[in-house]
């Protein structure tokens, strides 16, 4: 399934007793969907710009042809120029192809490295759940020691003023 920044914008989880932190939720949704974003505007600026440069060999190819029709006279001449401009858009095409692969792998690693990043960050927020819940189950043990402490003291001192 392919999700899109507005479906991880939107994404609602079902609330359980103790739960996430729907901000902090929120927050690294929205951060994520910011991040899937910019991939994408990217990825539409690689695909516009790979356009462009089709456009360009669709132009240099018709350029070619014109070419071809205007020196039918001198033929060798003609021969050159056509094999010079097929020369070029075949330089052209490849490195728009080479440079069309290496921005699609670069998005790639990019999306890749947000992935992990993602999931490290998903990692360290349940550890931090998980210590603030042990934190918590220590203070009220120890709260309730206390509390103990103090109400056998005031027994005490009760029995000591009644006695």
């Amino acid at each position: 399934m392919k999700y899109t920044p507005l479906d991880v914008r939107h994404k609602e989880f079902v609330n359980q007793l103790n739960g996430y932190s729907k901000r902090e939720v929120k927050e690294f949704l929205a951060g994520v969907a910011d991040d899937f974003e910019e991939l994408e505007r990217q990825h539409r600026g690689m695909q516009e710009r790979l356009l462009q440069l089709e456009n360009q060999v669709n132009e240099l190819r018709q350029g070619e042809e014109s070419l071809r029709r205007v020196v039918v006279s001198a033929e060798r001449i003609g021969n050159e120029m056509k094999q010079n401009a097929e020369r070029d858009a075949t330089i052209t095409l490849k490195d728009a192809e080479t440079r069309s692969a290496a921005m699609l792998a670069e998005a790639e690693s990019a999306k890749e490295h947000l992935y992990r990043e993602a999931l490290s960050k998903a990692r360290d927020i349940r550890l931090d759940i998980e210590r603030v819940r042990s934190e918590k189950s220590m203070f009220l043990s120890q709260f309730r020691a206390l509390l103990t402490t103090y109400l056998d003291s005031v027994e005490r001192n009760e029995d000591k003023g009644t006695g």
